[in-house]
Protein backbone atom coordinates (compact mmCIF):
# COMPACT_ATOMS: atom_id res chain seq x y z
CA UNK A 1 0.00 0.00 0.00
CA UNK A 2 1.15 3.28 -1.02
CA UNK A 3 2.25 5.34 2.17
CA UNK A 4 0.40 8.61 1.71
CA UNK A 5 -3.04 6.32 0.54
CA UNK A 6 -2.14 4.39 4.41
CA UNK A 7 -2.39 7.46 6.19
CA UNK A 8 -4.79 8.88 4.33
CA UNK A 9 -6.84 5.81 5.60
CA UNK A 10 -5.59 6.69 9.40
CA UNK A 11 -6.94 10.21 9.16
CA UNK A 12 -10.69 8.99 9.04
CA UNK A 13 -9.84 6.38 12.03
CA UNK A 14 -8.15 9.10 14.14
CA UNK A 15 -11.72 10.55 14.95
CA UNK A 16 -13.10 7.05 16.03
CA UNK A 17 -9.56 6.47 18.28
CA UNK A 18 -11.00 8.10 21.29
CA UNK A 19 -14.02 5.73 21.23
CA UNK A 20 -13.08 2.82 20.14
CA UNK A 21 -11.13 -0.71 21.85
CA UNK A 22 -11.39 -2.98 19.02
CA UNK A 23 -7.85 -4.68 18.46
CA UNK A 24 -7.73 -4.05 14.80
CA UNK A 25 -8.34 -0.35 15.47
CA UNK A 26 -5.77 0.18 18.18
CA UNK A 27 -3.24 -1.48 15.68
CA UNK A 28 -4.21 1.41 13.17
CA UNK A 29 -4.23 3.84 15.91
CA UNK A 30 -0.62 3.40 16.36
CA UNK A 31 0.14 2.83 13.20
CA UNK A 32 -1.56 6.44 12.84
CA UNK A 33 1.16 7.93 15.49
CA UNK A 34 4.22 6.28 13.02
CA UNK A 35 2.53 8.26 10.40
CA UNK A 36 2.53 12.12 12.23
CA UNK A 37 -1.07 11.60 13.81
CA UNK A 38 -3.68 12.56 11.02
CA UNK A 39 -0.89 13.18 8.33
CA UNK A 40 -0.10 16.73 9.21
CA UNK A 41 2.95 17.87 11.72
CA UNK A 42 1.82 18.68 15.07
CA UNK A 43 2.73 21.80 16.61
CA UNK A 44 5.97 21.37 17.70
CA UNK A 45 6.96 19.13 14.31
CA UNK A 46 8.99 20.63 11.56
CA UNK A 47 7.95 19.61 8.13
CA UNK A 48 10.41 16.72 6.84
CA UNK A 49 12.23 18.42 3.79
CA UNK A 50 12.15 15.66 0.75
CA UNK A 51 14.65 14.86 -1.55
CA UNK A 52 14.28 16.14 -4.73
CA UNK A 53 17.76 16.47 -6.34
CA UNK A 54 19.23 12.89 -8.01
CA UNK A 55 23.01 13.01 -7.59
CA UNK A 56 25.47 13.98 -9.77
CA UNK A 57 27.59 11.63 -12.03
CA UNK A 58 30.73 10.58 -10.17
CA UNK A 59 34.07 10.99 -11.76
CA UNK A 60 37.78 10.38 -11.36
CA UNK A 61 37.54 6.57 -11.11
CA UNK A 62 40.38 5.20 -9.93
CA UNK A 63 41.39 1.11 -10.10
CA UNK A 64 44.08 -0.39 -7.63
CA UNK A 65 45.15 -3.60 -6.68
CA UNK A 66 44.03 -4.99 -10.21
CA UNK A 67 44.75 -8.78 -9.90
CA UNK A 68 43.63 -12.05 -11.83
CA UNK A 69 39.94 -11.60 -10.41
CA UNK A 70 39.62 -8.41 -8.66
CA UNK A 71 40.13 -4.81 -8.66
CA UNK A 72 39.49 -2.42 -6.05
CA UNK A 73 37.79 1.00 -7.49
CA UNK A 74 37.74 4.25 -6.03
CA UNK A 75 35.85 6.98 -7.24
CA UNK A 76 34.63 11.03 -6.14
CA UNK A 77 30.80 12.35 -5.40
CA UNK A 78 29.46 15.45 -4.40
CA UNK A 79 26.90 15.02 -1.88
CA UNK A 80 23.34 16.18 -1.61
CA UNK A 81 21.08 17.93 0.39
CA UNK A 82 18.43 16.04 2.24
CA UNK A 83 19.42 12.60 0.54
CA UNK A 84 21.09 9.72 1.33
CA UNK A 85 23.67 8.81 -1.66
CA UNK A 86 24.28 5.26 -2.79
CA UNK A 87 26.07 3.81 -5.61
CA UNK A 88 25.75 1.32 -8.37
CA UNK A 89 29.11 -0.66 -9.94
CA UNK A 90 29.52 -1.59 -13.59
CA UNK A 91 31.19 -4.40 -14.95
CA UNK A 92 31.02 -3.87 -19.36
CA UNK A 93 27.54 -2.21 -18.68
CA UNK A 94 25.90 -4.87 -16.20
CA UNK A 95 25.37 -3.98 -12.49
CA UNK A 96 27.26 -5.82 -10.41
CA UNK A 97 26.65 -4.09 -6.96
CA UNK A 98 24.24 -1.54 -6.53
CA UNK A 99 23.75 0.28 -2.44
CA UNK A 100 27.17 0.90 -2.07
CA UNK A 101 27.85 2.87 1.09
CA UNK A 102 30.50 4.64 -0.46
CA UNK A 103 34.27 4.38 -2.51
CA UNK A 104 36.24 2.24 -2.62
CA UNK A 105 34.72 -1.03 -3.39
CA UNK A 106 36.23 -4.21 -4.18
CA UNK A 107 35.24 -5.78 -7.49
CA UNK A 108 35.13 -9.02 -7.38
CA UNK A 109 34.85 -12.39 -10.25
CA UNK A 110 36.93 -10.77 -13.19
CA UNK A 111 39.01 -13.18 -15.48
CA UNK A 112 42.46 -13.32 -15.63
CA UNK A 113 44.43 -11.44 -18.54
CA UNK A 114 40.93 -9.41 -19.68
CA UNK A 115 40.04 -6.26 -20.55
CA UNK A 116 37.17 -4.79 -18.73
CA UNK A 117 35.04 -1.36 -18.69
CA UNK A 118 34.09 -0.31 -15.19
CA UNK A 119 31.36 3.08 -14.75
CA UNK A 120 29.42 3.95 -11.26
CA UNK A 121 26.15 5.74 -11.03
CA UNK A 122 24.83 7.30 -7.88
CA UNK A 123 21.23 7.07 -6.55
CA UNK A 124 18.83 8.67 -3.72
CA UNK A 125 15.24 8.96 -3.37
CA UNK A 126 14.49 10.99 -6.65
CA UNK A 127 16.08 8.82 -9.04
CA UNK A 128 20.30 7.66 -9.91
CA UNK A 129 22.51 9.81 -12.16
CA UNK A 130 23.97 8.82 -15.51
CA UNK A 131 26.87 6.29 -15.55
CA UNK A 132 30.94 8.00 -15.01
CA UNK A 133 33.30 8.00 -17.96
CA UNK A 134 34.20 4.37 -18.31
CA UNK A 135 37.52 3.04 -16.39
CA UNK A 136 39.29 0.54 -18.52
CA UNK A 137 41.10 -2.03 -16.71
CA UNK A 138 42.64 -5.22 -17.73
CA UNK A 139 43.37 -8.03 -15.11
CA UNK A 140 46.44 -9.80 -14.77
CA UNK A 141 47.23 -12.80 -15.79
CA UNK A 142 46.56 -15.60 -13.75
CA UNK A 143 49.69 -16.33 -12.04
CA UNK A 144 48.16 -19.03 -10.44
CA UNK A 145 46.06 -18.25 -7.31
CA UNK A 146 45.58 -20.91 -4.42
CA UNK A 147 43.64 -21.02 -1.38
CA UNK A 148 42.63 -17.44 -1.63
CA UNK A 149 45.77 -16.32 -2.08
CA UNK A 150 47.13 -14.68 -5.51
CA UNK A 151 51.02 -14.25 -5.26
CA UNK A 152 52.96 -11.95 -8.46
CA UNK A 153 56.34 -11.63 -9.68
CA UNK A 154 59.31 -14.42 -9.18
CA UNK A 155 60.81 -16.74 -6.87
CA UNK A 156 64.32 -18.32 -7.43
CA UNK A 157 66.04 -21.19 -4.92
CA UNK A 158 68.05 -23.89 -5.12
CA UNK A 159 67.83 -28.29 -5.19
CA UNK A 160 70.66 -30.44 -4.70
CA UNK A 161 71.11 -33.78 -3.43
CA UNK A 162 73.38 -33.42 -0.70
CA UNK A 163 75.55 -30.23 0.37
CA UNK A 164 78.26 -29.65 -2.07
CA UNK A 165 79.48 -28.54 -5.69
CA UNK A 166 77.67 -31.95 -7.68
CA UNK A 167 73.93 -31.64 -8.85
CA UNK A 168 73.34 -27.95 -7.63
CA UNK A 169 70.60 -26.66 -10.07
CA UNK A 170 68.78 -22.91 -10.08
CA UNK A 171 65.16 -22.45 -10.85
CA UNK A 172 62.99 -19.88 -10.82
CA UNK A 173 59.02 -20.10 -10.53
CA UNK A 174 57.06 -17.31 -12.64
CA UNK A 175 54.08 -16.25 -10.95
CA UNK A 176 52.98 -14.05 -13.70
CA UNK A 177 53.14 -16.88 -16.38
CA UNK A 178 52.18 -20.11 -13.90
CA UNK A 179 56.15 -21.47 -15.06
CA UNK A 180 59.23 -23.15 -13.51
CA UNK A 181 62.34 -22.53 -15.14
CA UNK A 182 65.69 -24.02 -14.65
CA UNK A 183 68.43 -21.07 -14.58
CA UNK A 184 71.77 -23.19 -13.68
CA UNK A 185 74.53 -20.79 -14.89
CA UNK A 186 76.09 -23.37 -17.74
CA UNK A 187 79.74 -21.82 -16.50
CA UNK A 188 79.44 -22.74 -12.71
CA UNK A 189 78.59 -25.47 -10.28
CA UNK A 190 77.39 -25.66 -6.84
CA UNK A 191 75.49 -22.04 -7.53
CA UNK A 192 73.45 -21.95 -4.37
CA UNK A 193 72.05 -19.54 -2.07
CA UNK A 194 70.62 -17.19 -4.57
CA UNK A 195 69.32 -13.35 -3.73
CA UNK A 196 67.20 -11.40 -5.77
CA UNK A 197 67.99 -7.36 -6.15
CA UNK A 198 65.15 -5.29 -5.05
CA UNK A 199 63.64 -4.40 -8.14
CA UNK A 200 63.99 -7.95 -8.98
CA UNK A 201 66.07 -7.60 -12.04
CA UNK A 202 69.20 -9.22 -10.98
CA UNK A 203 70.03 -11.93 -9.52
CA UNK A 204 73.56 -12.53 -7.59
CA UNK A 205 74.79 -16.20 -6.74
CA UNK A 206 77.52 -18.17 -4.76
CA UNK A 207 79.50 -20.49 -7.41
CA UNK A 208 82.23 -21.96 -8.67
CA UNK A 209 83.63 -21.32 -11.92
CA UNK A 210 84.37 -25.05 -13.63
CA UNK A 211 86.61 -23.90 -16.24
CA UNK A 212 88.89 -22.36 -13.24
CA UNK A 213 88.57 -25.40 -11.29
CA UNK A 214 89.67 -27.41 -14.68
CA UNK A 215 92.34 -24.91 -15.19
CA UNK A 216 93.29 -24.82 -11.96
CA UNK A 217 92.56 -28.14 -9.74
CA UNK A 218 91.37 -25.55 -6.99
CA UNK A 219 87.20 -25.77 -6.18
CA UNK A 220 86.33 -22.19 -4.63
CA UNK A 221 83.39 -20.20 -4.22
CA UNK A 222 82.99 -16.60 -5.81
CA UNK A 223 80.03 -13.66 -5.57
CA UNK A 224 78.66 -14.17 -9.18
CA UNK A 225 76.09 -11.08 -10.27
CA UNK A 226 73.26 -12.07 -13.63
CA UNK A 227 70.46 -10.09 -15.14
CA UNK A 228 67.43 -12.27 -14.54
CA UNK A 229 66.71 -14.31 -18.17
CA UNK A 230 70.06 -12.75 -19.72
CA UNK A 231 73.17 -14.95 -19.53
CA UNK A 232 75.29 -11.30 -18.21
CA UNK A 233 77.26 -13.27 -15.80
CA UNK A 234 79.64 -11.50 -13.81
CA UNK A 235 82.37 -12.45 -11.46
CA UNK A 236 82.31 -9.69 -8.64
CA UNK A 237 85.27 -11.53 -6.22
CA UNK A 238 88.12 -12.84 -8.57
CA UNK A 239 90.07 -10.02 -8.99
CA UNK A 240 90.52 -9.19 -5.58
CA UNK A 241 91.05 -12.87 -4.09
CA UNK A 242 91.94 -15.31 -6.68
CA UNK A 243 90.94 -18.44 -7.07
CA UNK A 244 94.19 -20.16 -6.73
CA UNK A 245 94.26 -19.28 -3.39
CA UNK A 246 91.44 -21.42 -2.13
CA UNK A 247 88.99 -18.27 -1.29
CA UNK A 248 85.24 -18.84 -0.31
CA UNK A 249 82.94 -15.97 -0.83
CA UNK A 250 79.30 -17.10 0.16
CA UNK A 251 75.95 -16.30 1.52
CA UNK A 252 75.39 -13.06 -0.77
CA UNK A 253 72.33 -10.71 0.18
CA UNK A 254 71.75 -7.48 -1.57
CA UNK A 255 70.82 -4.55 0.41
CA UNK A 256 67.48 -3.06 0.23
CA UNK A 257 67.95 -0.44 -1.65
CA UNK A 258 70.37 -2.60 -4.08
CA UNK A 259 73.45 -0.47 -3.67
CA UNK A 260 75.16 -3.20 -1.62
CA UNK A 261 76.22 -6.92 -1.43
CA UNK A 262 76.80 -7.73 1.69
CA UNK A 263 78.53 -11.59 2.12
CA UNK A 264 81.08 -13.82 3.91
CA UNK A 265 84.51 -14.23 2.89
CA UNK A 266 87.10 -16.76 3.41
CA UNK A 267 84.90 -17.84 6.66
CA UNK A 268 85.64 -15.28 9.24
CA UNK A 269 85.35 -12.17 7.45
CA UNK A 270 82.16 -9.89 5.83
CA UNK A 271 82.51 -7.62 3.52
CA UNK A 272 79.93 -5.65 1.45
CA UNK A 273 80.45 -4.91 -2.51
CA UNK A 274 80.04 -1.22 -3.94
CA UNK A 275 77.07 -1.84 -6.74
CA UNK A 276 76.47 1.48 -7.81
CA UNK A 277 79.17 1.38 -10.74
CA UNK A 278 78.54 -1.95 -11.79
CA UNK A 279 77.85 -3.62 -14.77
CA UNK A 280 76.40 -6.56 -15.75
CA UNK A 281 78.19 -7.32 -19.08
CA UNK A 282 79.09 -10.71 -18.39
CA UNK A 283 82.86 -9.09 -18.09
CA UNK A 284 85.00 -9.69 -14.35
CA UNK A 285 84.82 -6.72 -12.56
CA UNK A 286 86.29 -5.79 -8.77
CA UNK A 287 83.63 -3.63 -6.99
CA UNK A 288 85.03 -1.86 -4.32
CA UNK A 289 84.43 -3.72 -1.02
CA UNK A 290 84.17 -2.73 2.54
CA UNK A 291 84.84 -4.70 5.68
CA UNK A 292 82.87 -4.96 8.52
CA UNK A 293 83.80 -8.26 10.27
CA UNK A 294 86.80 -9.78 11.09
CA UNK A 295 85.71 -12.97 13.08
CA UNK A 296 87.72 -15.55 15.18
CA UNK A 297 85.48 -17.82 14.82
CA UNK A 298 83.40 -18.81 11.28
CA UNK A 299 80.47 -16.90 10.63
CA UNK A 300 77.82 -17.06 8.20
CA UNK A 301 74.82 -15.57 6.26
CA UNK A 302 74.94 -11.67 7.31
CA UNK A 303 72.26 -9.56 6.35
CA UNK A 304 71.71 -6.03 6.28
CA UNK A 305 68.84 -4.04 8.04
CA UNK A 306 66.79 -1.98 5.48
CA UNK A 307 68.03 1.47 5.12
CA UNK A 308 71.62 0.82 6.02
CA UNK A 309 74.62 0.14 4.15
CA UNK A 310 77.08 -1.46 7.19
CA UNK A 311 74.06 -2.24 9.93
CA UNK A 312 73.78 -6.35 10.06
CA UNK A 313 72.39 -9.77 11.12
CA UNK A 314 74.51 -12.74 11.25
CA UNK A 315 75.49 -16.08 12.54
CA UNK A 316 77.92 -17.21 14.35
CA UNK A 317 78.92 -21.17 14.28
CA UNK A 318 81.02 -21.25 17.12
CA UNK A 319 78.35 -19.62 19.83
CA UNK A 320 75.85 -20.78 17.42
CA UNK A 321 73.45 -17.66 18.27
CA UNK A 322 72.45 -14.48 15.92
CA UNK A 323 74.02 -11.52 16.20
CA UNK A 324 73.44 -7.70 15.62
CA UNK A 325 76.37 -5.40 14.74
CA UNK A 326 75.92 -1.73 14.78
CA UNK A 327 79.03 0.47 14.24
CA UNK A 328 81.19 -1.20 16.80
CA UNK A 329 78.62 -2.58 19.10
CA UNK A 330 78.38 -6.36 18.57
CA UNK A 331 75.22 -7.81 20.26
CA UNK A 332 74.15 -11.24 20.34
CA UNK A 333 70.19 -11.40 20.34
CA UNK A 334 69.72 -15.01 20.73
CA UNK A 335 71.67 -17.53 22.20
CA UNK A 336 69.60 -21.49 22.03
CA UNK A 337 70.29 -24.74 23.69
CA UNK A 338 70.74 -25.74 19.99
CA UNK A 339 71.44 -23.69 17.53
CA UNK A 340 70.18 -20.69 15.32
CA UNK A 341 71.11 -19.39 11.64
CA UNK A 342 69.82 -17.97 8.70
CA UNK A 343 68.57 -14.34 9.83
CA UNK A 344 66.89 -11.96 7.55
CA UNK A 345 65.67 -8.68 8.36
CA UNK A 346 62.15 -8.18 7.78
CA UNK A 347 62.43 -4.17 8.85
CA UNK A 348 64.10 -2.07 10.90
CA UNK A 349 63.38 -3.91 14.11
CA UNK A 350 61.89 -7.29 13.44
CA UNK A 351 63.66 -10.12 11.52
CA UNK A 352 62.94 -14.07 11.26
CA UNK A 353 65.52 -16.82 11.75
CA UNK A 354 66.00 -20.34 12.28
CA UNK A 355 66.63 -22.33 15.91
CA UNK A 356 66.23 -25.33 17.54
CA UNK A 357 68.45 -28.78 18.71
CA UNK A 358 66.12 -31.60 17.77
CA UNK A 359 63.52 -29.71 15.00
CA UNK A 360 64.33 -26.72 13.15
CA UNK A 361 61.41 -23.98 13.32
CA UNK A 362 61.26 -20.66 12.40
CA UNK A 363 61.36 -17.50 14.85
CA UNK A 364 60.60 -14.17 15.14
CA UNK A 365 62.71 -11.75 17.00
CA UNK A 366 63.89 -7.92 17.50
CA UNK A 367 66.88 -5.91 17.77
CA UNK A 368 65.84 -5.20 21.45
CA UNK A 369 66.34 -8.69 22.33
CA UNK A 370 62.86 -9.14 23.55
CA UNK A 371 62.00 -13.31 23.69
CA UNK A 372 61.58 -14.83 20.23
CA UNK A 373 57.94 -15.75 19.11
CA UNK A 374 57.97 -19.28 17.09
CA UNK A 375 55.99 -19.49 14.05
CA UNK A 376 52.65 -21.22 14.37
CA UNK A 377 53.20 -23.86 11.42
CA UNK A 378 57.02 -25.02 13.50
CA UNK A 379 55.89 -26.84 16.49
CA UNK A 380 55.40 -30.59 14.72
CA UNK A 381 58.68 -32.74 14.30
CA UNK A 382 58.81 -31.46 10.84
CA UNK A 383 61.91 -29.06 9.83
CA UNK A 384 61.51 -25.67 8.42
CA UNK A 385 64.42 -23.50 7.32
CA UNK A 386 64.99 -20.66 5.10
CA UNK A 387 62.38 -17.84 5.64
CA UNK A 388 61.82 -15.34 2.49
CA UNK A 389 59.27 -12.64 3.47
CA UNK A 390 56.45 -12.56 0.84
CA UNK A 391 54.51 -9.88 2.98
CA UNK A 392 52.56 -9.20 6.52
CA UNK A 393 53.20 -12.50 8.47
CA UNK A 394 53.68 -14.63 4.80
CA UNK A 395 56.96 -16.57 4.07
CA UNK A 396 58.14 -18.20 1.82
CA UNK A 397 59.96 -21.38 3.32
CA UNK A 398 61.09 -24.60 3.02
CA UNK A 399 60.00 -27.86 5.18
CA UNK A 400 59.68 -31.32 5.25
CA UNK A 401 56.15 -31.51 6.08
CA UNK A 402 53.82 -33.61 4.55
CA UNK A 403 52.19 -32.90 1.23
CA UNK A 404 55.45 -32.83 -0.39
CA UNK A 405 58.04 -34.73 -2.11
CA UNK A 406 59.55 -36.01 1.23
CA UNK A 407 62.56 -34.30 1.68
CA UNK A 408 62.73 -30.13 1.98
CA UNK A 409 60.49 -28.69 -0.66
CA UNK A 410 59.41 -24.70 -0.33
CA UNK A 411 55.83 -23.43 1.12
CA UNK A 412 54.45 -20.66 1.24
CA UNK A 413 52.96 -20.41 5.09
CA UNK A 414 51.59 -17.44 7.77
CA UNK A 415 53.92 -17.01 10.64
CA UNK A 416 50.93 -15.97 12.90
CA UNK A 417 47.95 -18.30 11.64
CA UNK A 418 50.39 -21.53 10.74
CA UNK A 419 48.17 -22.07 7.78
CA UNK A 420 50.04 -23.05 5.00
CA UNK A 421 50.81 -24.65 1.31
CA UNK A 422 53.03 -26.65 -0.79
CA UNK A 423 54.69 -24.32 -3.37
CA UNK A 424 52.60 -26.70 -6.19
CA UNK A 425 49.32 -25.50 -5.20
CA UNK A 426 50.41 -22.37 -6.97
CA UNK A 427 52.28 -24.52 -9.76
CA UNK A 428 52.40 -27.40 -10.10
CA UNK A 429 55.60 -29.32 -10.48
CA UNK A 430 57.18 -26.45 -9.09
CA UNK A 431 59.09 -28.49 -6.21
CA UNK A 432 61.43 -31.11 -7.11
CA UNK A 433 62.34 -34.88 -5.73
CA UNK A 434 65.64 -33.15 -4.39
CA UNK A 435 66.00 -30.76 -1.74
CA UNK A 436 64.69 -27.63 -2.61
CA UNK A 437 66.37 -24.95 -0.78
CA UNK A 438 67.27 -21.02 -0.73
CA UNK A 439 64.23 -19.20 -1.60
CA UNK A 440 64.48 -15.39 -2.85
CA UNK A 441 61.45 -13.22 -3.55
CA UNK A 442 60.61 -10.29 -5.65
CA UNK A 443 57.04 -9.46 -6.09
CA UNK A 444 53.35 -9.16 -4.19
CA UNK A 445 51.35 -11.67 -2.15
CA UNK A 446 47.39 -10.77 -1.79
CA UNK A 447 45.64 -12.83 0.77
CA UNK A 448 41.87 -12.53 1.90
CA UNK A 449 41.44 -10.96 4.94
Amino acid sequence: MNLNHHCGFLAWIDSHCRWHSHAALVAACLALAACGGSGAPGPNQTPAIACSQKPEVPVSLVASSVLSTSAILRWNSNAVANCSVTFNVAVDGSTVANKVAASPFRVTGLSPDHAYSLTVSASDAAGESSPSIPLNITTSHRGTISHGIEVTGRLIWHTYAQYGFSGVRGWMANFDTGTVSEITPSRLDGAMNYHLSPDGQAVVVMANDHEETARTGIQAWDIWIASVGDSGLTNLTKLTHAQTDGSRNEDPKFSSDGTRIIFKRNLHTIVTLDTTQLSINGVDQSPAQTQLLDSAGEVSMPYLIPGSSSVFLYADASTKAIYYKSGTALTPLYAPTGHAYYPIALDATRFYFVAGSTHDSILQGDLQASPAATAAFGTSADEYADPCPLGTDWLALTSTSSGGTGQYDIWIGNFASGEKYNLDAWIDGANHINNDLGPTFRGTLNAPH
